[in-house]
């Protein structure tokens, strides 16, 4: 199998965005001219292959200097950078630069990368647990509108799938549309009755909308089937009791599937 590293250069951080990168970096270019060649096997082999290198070395970088006391020199393009230029579909590569992109400002270029995630084969290795990764990044960024559009389009692709369906409730939730949210969350309580994470966003959902008998009593179901390690029903049942003291409790809490 090729094994094709991309170029080290010590360079700072940048701060242009991957499309224009792509367009500007002769060798990032060259890379995405070079591999469009090959057959999709080896342009995948080699996408992983600088993948993997590229977030073992951020890695090995972010703990050596945490000993050396000072920062190692900046690597040629952040994590993904190089992989995604061999490979635009290759899906870790479209999540780790999509959230990098967002999180340095670019949110219209990195929800376009989230975005195209939706658009991989459902067959894709991970494809679930990959844009279910991507709703939690766009979540603890503070953007749930666009977590809600990340799982509209991934419904839109597998209209049936449990944890797009979960996620999408969640997100209308967490964006203050309860009503909106309450629909899905029921799909998922029918589709899964037993399932405690599933019983658990429902109820949280619930108490959101002030309805604190129902909520009370799907939390209380999830907390009878969920394991001991799994207190998030718990939680979310305390904050219910603040609710109905009139309290301000912190949000609810699930858990990516």
């Amino acid at each position: 199998m090729a094994k094709k590293a991309a170029p080290a250069k010590a360079t700072s951080p940048t701060t242009q965005c991957f499309a224009e990168l792509l367009s500007r970096d002769p060798e990032l270019s060259a890379l995405r001219a070079d591999y469009a060649q090959k057959p999709a096997t080896k342009r995948r082999a080699a996408a992983e292959w600088v993948y993997d290198e590229s977030i073992s070395n951020s890695l090995f970088g972010a703990a050596l200097a945490s000993v050396q006391g000072e920062p190692l020199p900046a690597p040629s393009w952040p994590p993904g950078f190089a992989s995604l230029a061999i490979d635009p579909e290759f899906a870790p590569a479209l999540l780790t630069v999509g959230c990098y992109e967002h999180g340095c400002g670019h949110k219209a270029e990195g929800m376009r990368l989230l975005l195209q995630l939706t658009q991989l084969p459902p067959n894709t290795e991970d494809w679930i647990e990959i844009i279910d990764k991507a709703g939690q990044a766009l979540m603890d960024a503070g953007d749930a509108a666009g977590t809600c559009r990340l799982y509209e389009a991934a419904l839109a692709a597998s209209p049936g799938e449990q944890g797009f369906i979960i996620g999408l409730g969640w997100g209308l939730c967490r964006a203050g549309k309860q009503q909106e949210a309450l629909p899905w969350l029921e799909r998922a309580v029918t589709n899964a009755p037993n399932d405690y994470s599933v019983l658990n966003d429902y109820g949280w959902g619930l108490a959101e909308l002030g309805r604190f008998d129902e909520a009370q009593k799907a939390l209380e179901k999830a907390v009878q089937l969920a394991p001991a390690t799994y207190d998030l029903p718990v939680n979310n049942l305390e904050r219910l009791q603040q609710l109905r003291k009139g309290g301000r409790p912190q949000e609810g809490t699930r858990e990516i599937q």
